[in-house]
């Protein structure tokens, strides 16, 4: 794999996979109305384990909660709140953080898979099989990119949508492969675990479920920028 494919499928796997979900029973209000309950998934991302040039990261925690979403790591930190129409990126090492519109994530990504694109067709999708996932309940979808090459993803309904994560999902993937995000789309519920089986990669896991507690306790702090940060102009400037 090329480096600039590689870099947009590290991307394209942080966030992998969240598409419309079926929304639960029980998260409808009176009336209709959708009422989400609060939640807090927790997630661990392996970028580095098929591509080195995201070793600096190491594992990257991934928050869901009914609020809006955070990925935590060494190196870089980020959140993004349900409406917001930007993602916060924090540097905790240079105290800096940043605005980065939502709407430029297609263009960002599409410039670092220009060389070689994931993908150009959409792959064909294999299942739902039943299974589970630690403690959830979850169906497999396995998206066929040939005939020993393929993502084998597992997303639960377990948990009300969150907006927010599917946008900016769908914002990263469109930059990867429209064709992609197109499939990705129609996939219901949201992921608990990725994993790439390609020829030199092998059962490697993207993505594990760790837990999933309902409540919203850390969820305040989590969606807020720290102390003592200091506005950058630029990604770029927090990314050195």
């Amino acid at each position: 794999m090329t480096k600039g494919r590689s870099i947009a499928a590290a991307l394209f796997f942080f966030w992998s996979g969240v598409a419309p979900p079926i929304l639960p029973a029980n998260a409808a209000g009176i009336g209709g109305a959708t009422r989400p309950k609060p939640y807090h998934l927790e997630l661990e991302a392996y970028p580095a384990a098929p591509f080195p040039y995201f070793s600096k990261f190491g594992s990257v925690d991934l928050h869901v909660y009914s609020g809006g979403v955070r990925a935590d790591s060494f190196w870089l930190k980020g959140f993004s709140r349900n409406g917001s129409k930007t993602i916060t990126a924090m540097n905790p090492v240079l105290r800096l953080y940043t605005d980065v519109p939502i709407a430029d994530i297609t263009s960002i990504v599409g410039k670092l898979a220009s060389t070689d694109q994931i993908e150009t067709s959409p792959p064909p999708i294999q299942g739902p099989m039943r299974g589970k996932v630690g403690v959830l309940r979850a169906s497999r979808y396995r998206l066929m990119y040939g005939p020993a090459a393929w993502i084998d993803l597992w997303t639960t309904t377990a948990i009300p949508p969150n907006p927010q994560l599917r946008t900016i999902v769908d914002s990263l993937i469109s930059g990867i492969s429209p064709a992609t995000a197109k499939v990705a789309r129609n996939i219901p519920g949201t992921p608990v675990y990725v994993e790439l089986n390609f020829r030199r990669f092998q059962k490697v896991p993207l993505v594990k479920f760790k837990k999933l507690t309902l409540d919203n306790a850390g969820e305040a702090d989590a969606l807020q920028i720290g102390r003592l940060y200091f506005k950058a102009p630029l990604l770029d400037s927090i990314w050195r």
